[in-house]
C-alpha cells in the first residue's frame, strides 16, 4: 500500500481520546487516515458488512469485544482485515493470547513508535496481498483468452515440455489428421519431422531450451499421415499451469511466406523510429520478468528515455522538426546497442530499453553513454538545428521485480527524479527497504552506533602486486564487522543497509581514521607502503569531507601519496559534479584515485575526460571467463591498450585462478589482486618481491 493512499481505519476503544491519539500518531506518521470507531461485537459486524477497512486496532481492554469474537466476525464477513491488539502496558502473556486469537501483532499505548512500525508493515503485507489476488485473477482471466484463443486460432499450435506433447489446439490436430489430443499427448515432436531434418530441428529446439532465442524459426518437413508437409515452425516461450514450456507455432511454407513475415515484422515496430512498439516491448519485458522469477540468478536492466522539450520543439518548429528529433535519439540508442537488446518506443516522447542478463553497472553506463550522445548531437531539421537532453530512468529486473506495469512505473518514477533534479541525468531506482521492513533502517542505524561505540569494526589488507617490477607494497582495505556472536560479516551483509540508512559517510570516515593510524605504524618499518581505500557515494556528495582528510593527514603526520581512494565507475556515472569536486580536493592533498568496475560500459574511457583517474581497476565481469572467451580477450587487451596509451596503470581484480592470471600478465596488466595471490589478512605482512615477473 502507498503511503499517500488513504487508511481505512477501524478502532475499537472505550476511550474516544485514545482512538484520536491513534489517529493523530499515524496521521504524523505520513498516513492519509480515515476512521470508524466502534464499541461491541454487534457494532463490528455491522460496520463490516457496509464497509471495507485496511486496518482494525483493538483495545485489549473492552469488555464488549474479546479477540476472539473479533476474529470470528472478520472471518464470516470475508474480508482481509489485519487486526492489531492495543494494551495499556506490554504484557507477555497478553499479547500471546492476542496472537492466539488471530491478532497480527499487539502494540502498546506507551511506545507509539512501535506502533507506527507495525502499522506500516502490516500495511504493506496488506498491499501485498491485494496484489498478489489481482495479479492471481488477471492470470486466470488470461489464461482463459488464452486458452479460448488458442483453440480459435487457425494457426495449428502445440506446447511441448522436453521435447514431449503436453497441449495441442484442434488446427495443430487437423493439420497432421490426429483425432483427439490423447493420440499425440507425450509424444516426442521430433517424431513427427522428416528424419532428414531431425537433427536440425532438435538443435534449434535444444538452444531454444537453454535461453538462446536468436533463433527461433525452423523450416523443416513433418508427416500428416502419409505425406510430408513442408511448414515454418516458429518457438517461443510460454508457461502452462505454472510450467515453463516451449509453445510451437506451425505453418505451412507458402508463396506468401514472406509477405507474412514482412507483416508479422511491421505489427511489432514503430513506423517513426523502427524500434519496437509499445505492445511489443512490454511482451518482451513480460518474459524477461518471468525468466527472472525462476532463475534466482539472473539480472536485466531497464531503461525509461524522456526526450526532454520535444513539446518545445514541436511548438516552435512543427511536428516534422519533433519528428527528426525523435527518430535521430532512436538512432543513437540503437548505435548503443548490443544485439541481444531491445529498444522501444513507448510514448510520443519516451523510448525504452531492455538489457537482459547484464549488470547494473552495464545499464547505468549505458544510460550514460546514451545522455552523452543525445547531449552532444545536433538535429538537423530541414533549414533549422536543434539540440535536446534527455532524463533517464534505471531500473533491474530480478527475481523479485513485479510486473510488468509495475517496472515500468518504477523506472517512471526514476525518469522522474532524474528530470526534477534538473534533467539531462541518470537516476538509478533504489529499492525502497531492502530488507522487508519498515525499521529496517533505523535497526541498522542502532547496529552499526553500537559497532562503532564498542569497536567492532575491523580492517583488513588485500595485496595489490605488480607484474611489471615495481614492488613497492599496495594493498586495498576492506572493512569487517565482527557480530556479537563473534562472526566476521562482509561488506555485502552490511554495506547497502548502512546505504539505506545514510551512514556511509560516518563509515568511510572511520576507516579513513584507522587507515591512517596504520599508515602511521608502518611507517616505522617502511615508509613506502599505500593503502587503497574505498569511497561511497554519500562521501562523494559530502563537501566537507576533503576537509576533513586534509585535517587528519596532518594530524597523524602521512603523506598524501600513500593513500588512494576508489571510486566505483556507475556511482562516478551518476554522480559526476560530486566525483569532480571530490577528486580535485583529494589530488589537492597529494592522495592517488581509482576507477573500480571499470570496463563494464560501452565507452568507459568517456569518464576519464572528467576523472582522470591514475588507476583503472576492471570490472569482474572481464575476468570470469577470461582465460577461455575470445570476446572477453579482445576486449580486455583493448582496455590495457588505451589505457597504458593515456598513461593509466591498469589493476586487475578478482584473480581466482592460474589460467586468468597467466592472460592477464600476457595483456601486460600493471597490478593484479585476488584469492590466487592473497586472501585479505589483518596483517600487512605480504612478501611482494615474489610477485614480479
Amino acid at each position: 500500500m502507498n503511503q499517500d493512499e488513504v487508511v481505512r481505519l477501524l478502532v475499537a476503544d472505550a476511550s474516544l481520546n485514545d482512538a484520536e491519539m491513534f489517529i493523530s500518531v499515524l496521521r504524523n506518521a505520513g498516513h492519509a487516515v480515515r476512521a470508524t470507531r466502534i464499541e461491541d461485537d454487534e457494532d463490528l459486524r455491522d460496520t463490516l458488512s457496509e464497509h471495507a477497512f485496511d486496518l482494525f486496532l483493538c483495545s485489549t481492554e473492552l469488555d464488549s469485544l474479546g479477540f476472539a469474537d473479533a476474529a470470528h466476525i472478520i472471518q464470516e464477513s470475508g474480508r482481509d482485515l489485519p487486526m492489531l491488539a492495543v494494551a495499556g502496558e506490554d504484557d507477555q502473556n497478553r499479547r500471546r493470547e492476542a496472537l492466539q486469537a488471530g491478532a497480527q501483532d499487539m502494540v502498546c499505548k506507551s511506545d507509539l513508535d512501535h506502533l507506527k512500525l507495525v502499522v506500516r508493515r502490516e500495511l504493506r503485507h496488506l498491499g501485498e496481498r491485494r496484489r498478489l489476488r489481482r495479479i492471481e485473477k488477471a492470470l486466470r482471466e488470461s489464461e482463459r483468452r488464452a486458452s479460448a484463443l488458442l483453440d480459435s486460432s487457425r494457426d495449428a499450435i502445440a506446447y511441448v515440455h522436453e521435447g514431449m506433447h503436453i497441449y495441442a489446439n484442434p488446427a495443430y490436430l487437423e493439420t497432421f489428421g490426429v483425432d483427439a489430443f490423447a493420440e499425440i499427448e507425450g509424444m516426442p515432436i521430433l517424431d513427427m519431422v522428416d528424419p532428414d531434418d531431425q537433427k536440425a530441428f532438435k538443435e534449434v529446439l535444444r538452444r531454444f531450451s537453454q535461453g538462446d532465442h536468436s533463433e527461433p524459426h525452423a523450416s523443416v518437413s513433418m508427416t500428416t499421415g502419409e505425406r510430408l508437409l513442408p511448414v515454418h515452425v516458429s518457438l517461443s516461450a510460454a508457461t502452462v499451469d505454472g510450467e515453463a514450456c516451449t509453445q510451437i507455432l506451425i505453418r505451412e511454407q507458402s508463396s506468401d511466406s514472406e509477405l507474412e513475415a514482412e507483416l508479422d515484422s511491421l505489427s511489432r515496430k514503430d513506423l517513426l523510429t523502427g524500434l519496437a512498439n509499445r505492445t511489443h516491448f512490454l511482451d518482451e519485458l513480460r518474459s524477461v520478468i518471468a525468466e527472472a522469477a525462476a532463475d534466482d540468478d539472473s539480472s536485466h536492466g531497464l531503461l525509461y528515455i524522456q526526450v526532454e522539450n520535444l513539446d518545445g520543439i514541436r511548438q516552435t518548429l512543427g511536428i516534422a522538426a519533433s519528428d527528426k528529433t525523435v527518430t535521430d535519439v532512436a538512432d543513437l540508442i540503437s548505435a548503443e546497442l548490443e544485439p541481444d537488446y531491445v529498444a522501444g518506443r513507448f510514448a510520443d516522447d519516451v523510448l525504452t530499453v531492455l538489457l537482459p542478463h547484464r549488470s547494473v553497472h552495464e545499464a547505468v553506463a549505458l544510460a550514460e553513454a546514451i545522455r552523452q550522445q543525445v547531449h552532444d548531437h545536433i538535429v538537423q531539421a530541414g533549414q533549422h538545428t536543434v539540440t535536446t537532453t534527455c532524463a533517464i530512468g534505471a531500473l533491474m529486473v530480478g527475481e523479485t521485480s513485479p510486473d510488468a506495469d509495475e517496472a515500468i512505473s518504477r523506472v517512471h518514477q526514476a525518469c522522474e527524479v532524474a528530470r526534477n533534479a534538473g534533467g539531462n541525468q541518470v537516476h538509478l531506482h533504489a529499492t525502497e527497504d531492502r530488507n522487508g521492513s519498515a525499521g529496517a533502517a533505523q535497526r541498522w542505524r542502532e547496529t552499526i552506533e553500537d559497532a562503532l561505540q564498542q569497536n567492532r569494526f575491523h580492517l583488513v589488507y588485500m595485496p595489490v602486486a605488480s607484474l611489471s617490477g615495481d614492488g613497492s607494497p599496495r594493498y586495498e582495505v576492506r572493512l569487517r564487522l565482527r557480530n556479537e556472536d563473534g562472526v566476521d560479516l562482509m561488506p555485502g551483509d552490511f554495506v547497502p543497509q548502512a546505504e539505506d540508512a545514510g551512514m556511509m559517510n560516518q563509515l568511510d570516515r572511520w576507516v579513513v581514521e584507522h587507515v591512517l593510524q596504520a599508515l602511521k605504524r608502518q611507517a616505522a618499518t617502511d615508509g613506502a607502503t599505500t593503502l587503497m581505500v574505498k569511497l561511497s557515494g554519500q562521501t562523494l556528495a559530502d563537501r566537507e569531507f576533503t576537509t576533513f582528510l586534509g585535517a587528519r593527514l596532518k594530524a597523524h603526520g602521512v603523506r598524501g601519496a600513500a593513500l588512494s581512494f576508489e571510486v566505483n565507475e556507475p556511482v562516478a556515472v551518476t554522480q559526476l559534479n560530486d566525483a569532480r569536486e571530490a577528486f580535485r580536493g583529494i589530488k589537492e592533498l597529494g592522495c592517488g584515485f581509482t576507477l573500480d568496475h571499470f570496463g563494464s560500459s560501452l565507452n568507459p574511457f568517456q569518464l576519464l575526460k572528467h576523472l582522470p583517474a591514475d588507476h583503472l581497476k576492471l570490472d569482474r565481469s572481464l575476468g570470469r571467463d577470461l582465460a577461455s572467451n575470445e570476446k572477453t580477450q579482445e576486449r580486455v587487451r583493448s582496455i590495457i591498450e588505451n589505457a597504458h596509451a593515456m598513461k593509466k596503470h591498469v589493476i586487475a581484480g578478482y584473480v581466482e585462478d592460474a589460467m586468468t592470471m597467466a592472460t592477464y600478465w600476457r595483456y601486460q596488466v600493471d597490478f593484479v589482486q585476488g584469492h590466487f595471490l592473497h586472501a585479505p589478512s589483518p596483517e600487512m605482512d605480504y612478501d611482494f618481491t615474489g610477485t614480479v615477473m
